[in-house]
């Protein structure tokens, strides 16, 4: 079999820690175009059953690298979960940008994101930010705290017992900082969208996600529409939970984001 790709260990330091991650680059291309992979919370660069491992190699083998990395905190990377923050993690997907953007081995005109669950949160606010991103894919996206402000203005009043407020703060075993939850409700995601109305924008959200509803990228194209200019592609997949653990749309979703960053970010185009 010919080899589409190769892969490469990254090591970037931030705030004297070591974020970890993966660069897959498709081979005989001189300069290819690449994507940041983002994360969801408490996630890591390999993704629930491989998944950001199977949408880079469709990448490579469509002419564009990409980069895997694990927030600080997570996966590989040093520190502690219970220390991260939002702003932690735009910040380690900054670093990861300007990684890319002074790398000889891709076209830095040619930056794309992907983010998934809260990872579209730290993508889309560290994609305003950089100021040089082509083209953004979402799974199953997060928008604000509004799902959860219910249970949130329980445990603060005191209502819950600790034991619920315990399991309540809970994400995949870990427990986030009370700074995070506080990031959560105070976001303001709209602000940030706005100013990305001239990049491309792809959201895919599973109608059975019981984790994060589908109302929250629906929020995001309501936003988008705002400018009609602003090119923007939704699809709602009707059997998926948050995981995308159907199979056959799990392949779907895999195929439309490696053909959406192929077409926004110019895969063919000549170096």
């Amino acid at each position: 079999m010919d080899k589409y790709e190769e892969r490469t260990e990254v090591v970037l330091q931030n705030h004297g820690q070591k974020v970890f991650g993966i660069f897959h680059r498709p081979t005989g291309i001189v300069k290819p175009p690449c994507v940041l992979f983002c994360h969801g919370l408490a996630g890591h660069k390999i993704g629930e059953h491989r998944v950001y491992v199977y949408l880079a190699e469709q990448l490579s083998k469509a002419g564009v690298a990409s980069l895997r990395i694990d927030f600080r905190g997570s996966g590989d990377s040093e520190g502690e979960f219970s220390e991260m923050t939002l702003k932690g993690e735009v910040s380690d997907a900054l670093l990861a940008l300007n990684f890319l953007q002074d790398s000889p081995l891709i076209d830095a005109k040619r930056i794309g994101v992907y983010g998934r669950s809260f990872g579209a949160a730290v993508a889309t606010i560290a994609a305003e930010k950089f100021g040089n991103i082509q083209s953004i894919a979402l799974w199953a996206p997060i928008f604000d705290g509004h799902q959860w402000e219910e249970a949130w203005e329980m445990q603060e009043s005191g209502e819950m017992d600790a034991k619920r407020r315990h399991q309540l703060m809970m994400v995949n075993g870990q427990l986030p900082s009370v700074e995070f939850y506080s990031e959560i409700f105070t976001m303001n995601l709209a602000a940030h969208i706005r100013k990305l109305s001239h990049v491309p924008f792809f959201l895919i959200h599973g109608e059975k996600d019981p984790i994060i509803s589908i109302e929250h990228s629906e929020r995001y194209v309501k936003v988008r529409s705002e400018d009609p200019a602003a090119k923007t592609e939704f699809i709602r997949i009707p059997h998926s939970d948050h995981d995308f653990t159907n199979p056959e749309e799990k392949q779907l979703a895999l195929k439309l984001t490696t053909k959406w960053f192929k077409e926004t970010l110019h895969a063919d185009q000549d170096n």
